[in-house]
């Protein structure tokens, strides 16, 4: 049961009757309770999505995830990214549902990576590809821009402001600029993720996607998947030139975010554990990798230091980040060895000094550059820095 001294304390009146519902919906023992509560939570979370300022979903959800009431979470987490992610429109008299799509590209480089600005023959093929993966009755509007996770909505009522703006210009057919409100912040990245963002516009119950009109829809999604990576890599290939890339086909804003999300933690391992051994001209077993778990209260990310033979300083480093308390709990069917996967990536790589900290550590950052600091070998956290000889930038392609 949720707490009610707790919740009436610490969260918004409104947060607290949200909570009521959700208890109410998660004890139902029927589908038709179930749909009745479905309702009621759809239209308390559409009213709270109004306000692009507001952050009193997260809040609550952030309260929910302290006081380890996993199960409420997932009710909550599930129902507000579909409310989020999706618009209802009214276009020429005719109702329209909007569905927020992302394809993101994962990528990892030596050099640096591309700022993601499409020329207009790009952005006109990529809406063209966008069409045909899109169901038949469906309006298509694709940003002119690959955004990186800094430039994505911050919040749920944000993604939803952006989703219903995308569908607009959907069904109006108009030139897809939107003035962003989060830039990137100039930071040369070796690993990131850029997004292909798009909206689909269709007429209330008809399918959004290509696949779901055929006889045998899983074979149609596989096809349509496959065909997405062969022509978007073909498209893409001169702005990730240099890049290594993996191509993820249309699905919905927060399944996709995830989804990249867990792909790019092995890929900035690679591509920091690459970049370090050119700049410093070693080899891979040259080089050492020191691991601790950092947090508050519990395991929030790992943090891995690097540096080369005959060097105690630490030179580079990057995280890993853990999404849910679920990825560290041993009972959770959603467990994931964190340390285990990292010793395997490190070691497949080439690195033969593997340190793991015993303990947890404060998450300590610089006070100056906001940059984490790493582990080093003597159960210390480290601001990294290069040898002034050396340029930390990663080097532009050409």
């Amino acid at each position: 049961m949720v707490d009610s001294t707790v919740s009436n304390t610490v969260l918004h009146h409104k947060a607290h009757d949200l909570l009521a519902l959700i208890e109410a919906l998660n004890h139902s023992g029927s589908r038709l309770e179930d749909q009745f509560w479905e309702t009621k939570l759809t239209e308390s979370v559409q009213e709270l999505l109004v306000d692009p300022d507001s952050t009193l979903l997260e809040q609550l959800l952030d309260y929910l995830s302290s006081s380890n009431q996993f199960e409420l979470y997932d009710v909550l987490i599930t129902l507000i990214e579909g409310v989020a992610e999706a618009a209802t429109l009214t276009h020429q008299g005719k109702q329209y549902e909007v569905l927020l799509v992302t394809a993101p590209i994962t990528a990892w480089t030596r050099y640096q990576l591309p700022d993601g600005v499409l020329n207009h023959d790009q952005h006109e093929k990529l809406l063209t590809l966008f069409k045909s993966y899109a169901g038949s009755e469906a309006k298509v509007a694709v940003l002119g821009q690959l955004l990186s996770f800094d430039q994505l909505p911050k919040s749920f009522a944000l993604a939803h402001e952006f989703t219903a703006q995308l569908g607009r210009l959907a069904l109006e057919a108009q030139t897809t600029t939107i003035e962003l409100d989060h830039q990137e912040d100039g930071i040369a990245l070796l690993a990131d993720t850029k997004f292909i963002v798009c909206a689909i516009a269709t007429p209330t119950e008809v399918a959004a996607f290509g696949w779901q009109q055929s006889a045998n829809p899983l074979l149609a999604r596989q096809q349509s998947q496959a065909n997405w990576t062969e022509q978007c890599a073909h498209l893409l290939s001169s702005v990730f030139a240099g890049c290594q890339t993996e191509y993820l086909p249309p699905d919905g804003y927060y399944h996709n975010t995830r989804t990249s999300d867990k792909l790019m933690r092995p890929l900035a391992i690679k591509a920091a554990v690459n970049w370090l051994g050119l700049v410093t001209q070693s080899e891979t077993a040259e080089i050492s990798a020191v691991i601790a778990r950092c947090g508050e209260d519990d395991t929030e990310e790992l943090r891995i230091g690097l540096t080369v033979e005959n060097n105690p300083e630490i030179l580079y480093g990057c995280v890993w980040p853990i999404f849910s308390k679920e990825e560290t709990d041993r009972s959770s069917s959603h467990y994931e060895d964190s340390a285990q996967i990292i010793q395997n990536i490190l070691t497949d790589l080439g690195i033969e000094s593997i340190v793991f900290l015993a303990g947890l550590y404060d998450p300590e950052f610089c006070d100056d550059c906001s940059a984490p600091a790493f582990p080093t070998h003597k159960g210390e956290l480290q601001h990294p820095y290069l040898p002034e000889e050396l340029d930390f930038s990663p080097a532009p392609l050409h």
